[in-house]
């Protein structure tokens, strides 16, 4: 059966899931990357950053929001394009990303056959100087280590070494808490990405950062727009929505909006409990739903350990990225 909305449910439901929430983790990242942009102007080495987190941390996001506040832009005489964002694919090679680079900065080129790695290197700089490049945003970065051979990672991050120097532009690497492991590959690499920021996910058995999660949930209640909040922060529901999230973020809005969109849906004065319950049973049909589980203490719940890593130290054939680890199961009681 098709979906039949409103106009106004349509806006509504389209304001929800576009809606962002930046903390200060986030605005420190936007920090940084602008005074990277900046500082790279008055010469010496450009500042570099990497931003890492596990999925669903909010990576793809902040980039968005990068992204739209720098469009590429015409002149009179040309384009500017203040900001170049590329993908590193897997398997990459020297060659490979060099192509990439200049695929994103919109150059396509008919045979690359005809030009070597130092060939394709100068039209990187040529652009840069041409289209007033300011920064360059690489997302998944841990596309720098998926090779067997060592020398392979250490070409490729040679030549983003060589990319930072020739250009004189910031560079600036989003990706997996393990391709922490590919920079510090290369010692001279590693030491032009000292400022790093790691999005981690929310945590609810240490007060400072369960105020963090609180506070999120609470300016995120009074911007969705429903008449009446939705008391995200109360303890009945924002520990319920931890435990079904586990603190991702990703995870955590996507019950929310679901939750949200249900209520437009049915244009309620508010996401009510009942919304929540439904939501979580949309994505998690087979698990225990925290929301039909009446007493809170006894909710069972785990929070981010340690995240994914890169284990150098793996047995030839093993795959070498060891997952996120989560502490034991406890309950509610024993934190509350």
């Amino acid at each position: 059966m098709a979906l039949v909305l409103s106009d106004w449910q349509k806006k509504r439901s389209a304001y929800v899931r576009d809606l962002r929430i930046w903390m200060e983790i986030h605005n420190l990242v936007f920090s940084d990357m602008e005074e990277c942009k900046e500082l790279a102007k008055y010469g010496g080495e450009p500042p570099c950053m990497l931003c890492y987190g596990d999925t669903g941390a909010g990576k793809s996001a902040q980039i968005e929001k990068f992204r739209n506040d720098h469009k590429r832009y015409e002149k009179a005489d040309r384009s500017i394009m203040p900001v170049v964002y590329c993908v590193l694919p897997t398997k990459l090679s020297e060659r490979g990303l060099l192509i990439k680079i200049l695929k994103a900065i919109g150059q396509e080129i008919e045979d690359y056959k005809e030009l070597d790695e130092e060939d394709l290197l100068q039209l990187i700089v040529k652009y840069v100087d041409q289209l007033g490049i300011e920064l360059f945003i690489i997302d998944e970065a841990q596309g720098f280590l998926e090779h067997e051979s060592r020398k392979l990672v250490y070409d490729a991050t040679e030549c983003l070494k060589r990319l930072i120097i020739e250009t004189k532009r910031p560079f600036i690497l989003f990706g997996m808490p393990w391709c922490l492991h590919a920079i510090e590959q290369n010692s001279q690499l590693a030491s032009r990405f000292l400022r790093r920021r790691y999005l981690s996910p929310f945590i609810i058995s240490d007060k400072p950062k369960k105020a963090i999660y609180l506070n999120f949930l609470d300016e995120l209640d009074e911007k969705l727009g429903f008449e009446e909040k939705a008391n995200l922060k109360s303890r009945e529901i924002s520990l319920r929505l931890f435990v079904v999230s586990r603190g991702n973020l990703r995870v955590l809005r996507n019950v929310i909006d679901q939750a949200a969109f249900l209520a437009i849906k049915e244009s309620t004065r508010q996401i009510t409990y009942d919304h929540f319950l439904k939501a979580c049973e949309v994505f998690f049909p087979e698990d225990k739903n925290p929301f039909r589980m009446k007493d809170l203490d006894q909710i069972e719940f785990v929070e981010l350990e340690k995240p994914s890593y890169w284990d150098q130290n793996a047995k030839r054939g093993v795959n070498p990225v060891v997952e996120e680890t989560f502490t034991e199961v406890r309950t509610l009681s024993e934190i509350l």
